[in-house]
């Protein structure tokens, strides 16, 4: 493995120095930054352009790890993304997935399973470990990403935001019976009737305020709603 660089979001400090160790511990990293916030990151990658970044997908109780992910995808093509995660259901890694992670590894993995996951995403290869570390069958997170349209995923981003039908409708310019229809679809394939339970299964509080509203509409040729939301800087 080449020397690389790599940056390690969670917002738990001792998951943060652990991992951080390992990684310093071994061959091959060159050097390693924390965050434990997204704007932290997202100011960690612009200043330091890592090889890969580590992330959690829930920071704070917010989705902030997919638009790491995003983020990450669109402006540093050459940056790997590994999600580290204490979710390891098929939605969590669904979700990871159409954020554009590369690998997904469960926190009960051991040190040399990260390490090996580390060494083969940087290598091309796509990993993905859940509870205990061993591989899953992940042909159903699979299925869900794969089926998940475009519109879909835009919808999905601004759900875990917290918008409510008719903003999404109002932001979208569509109906909200058509959002409505939509998100059925969405939580249907994540495998959740309700939005309470997607909440509830990636430990996010149903309450509290929605992110402030982007003013400016997409358009065709302009960056959709979720890789907008993905730069938005809270």
């Amino acid at each position: 493995m080449n020397r690389v660089t790599t940056l390690v979001v969670d917002d738990q400090p001792l998951i943060r120095y652990a991992l951080s160790r390992l990684l310093r511990d071994s061959a091959g990293v060159e050097a390693v930054t924390e965050a434990a916030s997204e704007p932290e990151a997202l100011w960690q990658c612009e200043k330091s352009h890592p090889d890969m970044v580590i992330t959690e997908l829930s920071i704070w109780g917010e989705p902030a790890g997919t638009a790491i992910c995003r983020f990450v995808k669109k402006h540093f093509e050459r940056a790997t993304v590994l999600v580290f995660a204490g979710d390891a259901s098929p939605s969590a890694i669904a979700m990871a997935m159409n954020a554009g992670a590369d690998s997904f590894v469960h926190k009960s993995a051991s040190g040399g399973q990260v390490m090996s996951a580390v060494r083969s995403t940087l290598a091309g290869q796509r990993v993905c470990l859940q509870a205990g570390g061993t591989p899953p069958a992940v042909t159903e997170a699979v299925r869900y990403a794969r089926v998940m349209t475009r519109r879909e995923e835009e919808i999905l981003a601004l759900i875990l935001y917290r918008w409510s039908n008719d903003e999404i409708a109002e932001e979208l310019h569509l109906a909200t019976q058509t959002v409505k229809n939509y998100v059925s679809r969405i939580l249907q394939k994540l495998g959740f009737g309700s939005r309470r339970d997607l909440f509830r299964a990636l430990r996010f509080r149903p309450g509290g305020n929605a992110l402030p509203r982007l003013e400016t509409p997409s358009h065709e040729g302009e960056p959709c709603t979720a890789d907008r939301l993905a730069g938005y800087r809270a």
